[in-house]
């Protein structure tokens, strides 16, 4: 007798109908049954996986903080052009303090 992995007791492989012997027509019933069980394992893969994204989305933001910031407060500018001298990863990111325009002024 052979060695079987306790997951094809469960859900029986191509090898264990073979082995089985069975007819024709069932084995072809049993390859079909497989592939539908394909497809709903591959749906449902798909489903835990948008949920597990919107889980963790719910979870993230329930500890982010908005703030609001007010005409004149002092804020941190993103510096969004690299500089030709700029040494890469040791340059600066972020260029400030500077005050927050009022609406009526151009932002920066």
């Amino acid at each position: 007798m052979e060695a079987v992995l306790p997951i094809e007791v469960e859900i029986p492989s191509m090898r264990i109908l073979a082995e089985a012997e069975l007819e024709e027509a069932e084995w072809e019933k049993q390859r079909y049954e497989q592939l539908n069980f394909i497809d709903e394992k591959r749906l449902k893969a798909l489903c835990h996986g948008q949920c597990y994204q919107q889980r963790m989305t719910r979870a993230f933001n329930a500890r982010v903080h908005h703030c609001k910031f007010n005409p004149g407060d002092l804020v941190l500018r993103k510096v969004l052009h690299v500089m030709p001298d700029s040494q890469e990863k040791f340059a600066y990111k972020y260029d400030g303090p500077s005050r927050r325009p009022s609406p009526e002024e151009p932002s920066f």
